[in-house]
């Protein structure tokens, strides 16, 4: 299953419910987003705006912690950069953080872990292990998504349409893939030389599809912790 064009973001982007945290790519729930989209008021919870920005900072920490440990390792960088780039995943993940929200009401859900741990009553330590830190319905919102899997089954990869043959060896020589020379040598896909940096595939339409295999590769050496010149 490919990444859909329409579900695509060139970068994380800010509004009025959530930022954007270049230093560990991830999102952060704003107090007054809170506010407007779980009808809590954290100000009031915690004292200050900032008391109640530095605790929703902990709820993006540990929801980002819980969600990529359900991946195999090889497979969480794909999943940290789709995070970043899917506006599905930005609305999945603004649920999961208000869920949090409401399931920590009260010193509940994930900040209990915070905590001893002491029964004193009984003498003996409680276990908070990782599974406590979300709530049922959040757990089941990542079971029903991407998140869930143990394996990132879709394409992150960039992909373009291209007319004709023409059009695509345009692009092929303006972006260094081919000199001209060795595009006026290419009459049929079957032509181009071997490239491990990109894949090009004739459709049923007629179309030509493009396909960077080095769009992650690409996006980890341009990032950058600053929003106007970072891609995630």
């Amino acid at each position: 299953m490919s990444m859909e064009s329409y579900d695509y973001l060139e970068k994380p982007y800010d509004d009025d419910l959530m930022v954007y945290d270049y230093d560990e790519k991830r999102y952060v729930l704003l107090a007054d987003g809170t506010t407007k989209y779980s009808y809590l008021n954290l100000v009031k919870d915690w004292g200050t705006k900032d008391n109640a920005q530095c605790y929703l900072d902990l709820v993006s920490r540990v929801v980002y912690e819980v969600a990529l440990s359900m991946k195999d390792q090889k497979y969480r960088l794909k999943e940290a950069y789709y995070l970043s780039h899917s506006k599905e995943a930005r609305e999945l993940m603004l649920r999961l953080f208000s869920d949090t929200v409401w399931y920590n009401r009260r010193d509940g859900g994930f900040m209990m872990a915070y905590n001893s741990g002491a029964n004193l009553n009984q003498g003996k330590l409680i276990e908070f292990g990782i599974d406590k830190a979300i709530s049922p319905i959040a757990k089941q919102l990542i079971k029903n998504s991407i998140l869930g899997t143990r394996y990132f089954t879709i394409d992150i990869n960039t992909k373009i349409k291209f007319a004709d043959l023409d059009a695509l060896l345009v692009y092929l020589v303006a972006n260094t893939y081919l000199t001209q020379l060795e595009a006026d040598e290419v009459e049929t896909l079957a032509d181009l030389p071997y490239n491990e940096a990109y894949d090009a595939f004739l459709l049923d339409s007629g179309e030509y599809l493009f396909t960077d295999l080095e769009t992650l590769s690409k996006a980890v050496l341009t990032m950058k912790k600053n929003s106007t010149t970072g891609t995630w």
